[in-house]
């Protein structure tokens, strides 16, 4: 049987097929593929050229799909009227993103997974079935977390140090380095006309983990308060899916999780610990592509091996392993 996963995030789309014994037979990695950020039509072109790549003509039994903009009811819709286009054989599923990485670290099939890379997402399964995310729509949903927001937090932070409101910090200097500009009115020019915009400020994520290393309390502040509310999301979910007694696992993934220094991990393994004892908490050892693989063999009513993930593990490209840093 011939499987296809995607994970489709806001940076990078992989694409990987394999066969039910693990042996991987094709693969391919394109930019991002969040129809949020980039529109309908460039992110199914992403889609299409990393699937395109990864089959090389070969006919796949089953697909799934998990991708950084499948929230609402509305984004199943149009994704899965889009990508009907592909014509895909075989069992197709859309999930998304944050399950492909719960299924890629998780050892039951129930459990909560939490994705802070691009920008951040929480759902989970429980032990009946259910399946619950919140909307992950960014601030208007209440939600906090990600590279954009990381690096956001440490340009403002650099910003009240330098106007007096904020407490002195090394990311003062730091951010006008980064942005190659010599004091912070021409930073905020750039700004205003739009010379400096989001997708440069997403950037500067790992420089604030860098900073939060050298003993700066401004940085190692909001590196803590982003493991508070990542823990937080998923303690709402383990209680949401009455998992907070049960032996499971809080699978964490995303380029966030990789930041230098182990800051933001064991604020999130401590917190979660000491509410949901019998949750474990850990990092993704495969990349989420693994995950939505993985999806894509269950959706036929077939139950994975548990030698399959180690056996793609092993067979995986070079490019497609999981790198530590972000």
């Amino acid at each position: 049987m011939l499987i296809l996963g995607l994970d489709g995030g806001g940076t990078k789309t992989a694409a990987l097929l394999a066969d039910d014994q693990g042996q991987v037979l094709g693969w391919s990695q394109v930019g991002g593929s969040n129809y949020h950020a980039l529109g309908l039509e460039r992110a199914y072109a992403a889609v299409r050229q990393a699937v395109e790549g990864a089959l090389q003509g070969r006919s796949p039994d089953a697909s799934c799909f998990s991708m950084a903009s499948a929230d609402t009811p509305v984004d199943f819709f149009k994704l899965n009227a889009k990508l009907g286009e592909l014509g895909l054989p075989g069992v197709f599923t859309l999930r998304n993103d944050v399950m492909g990485i719960f299924r890629a670290g998780s050892r039951f099939p129930y459990g909560v997974g939490i994705v802070c890379g691009t920008g951040f997402n929480a759902g989970g399964i429980s032990r009946s079935g259910k399946e619950i995310r919140f909307p992950a729509l960014g601030s208007f949903t209440g939600d906090y977390g990600g590279g954009g927001d990381i690096a956001m937090s440490g340009i403002g932070a650099a910003f009240r140090a330098w106007d007096g409101r904020g407490e002195a910090t090394l990311l003062q200097d730091a951010v006008l380095q980064a942005f190659n500009v010599p004091d912070f009115p021409t930073l905020a020019e750039h700004w205003a006309d739009r010379k400096v915009t989001h997708d440069h400020v997403r950037h500067l994520a790992p420089l604030i983990f860098e900073i939060s290393t050298q003993g700066d309390a401004v940085a190692t502040k909001i590196i803590y308060e982003q493991g508070v509310e990542l823990a937080t999301a998923a303690l709402a979910m383990l209680r949401r899916l009455d998992l907070m007694e049960v032996d499971c696992d809080v699978v964490l993934g995303g380029s966030l999780f990789w930041g230098k220094g182990d800051l933001l991990f064991t604020t999130v393994h401590q917190l979660v610990s000491e509410a949901a004892p019998y949750a474990q908490v850990n990092r993704i050892d495969v990349p989420p592509v693994v995950g939505a693989l993985l999806l894509a063999l269950e959706s036929t009513g077939a139950v994975p091996a548990p030698e399959l993930k180690a056996a793609l593990r092993q067979n995986l490209p070079p490019e497609l392993r999981l790198q530590l840093t972000i």
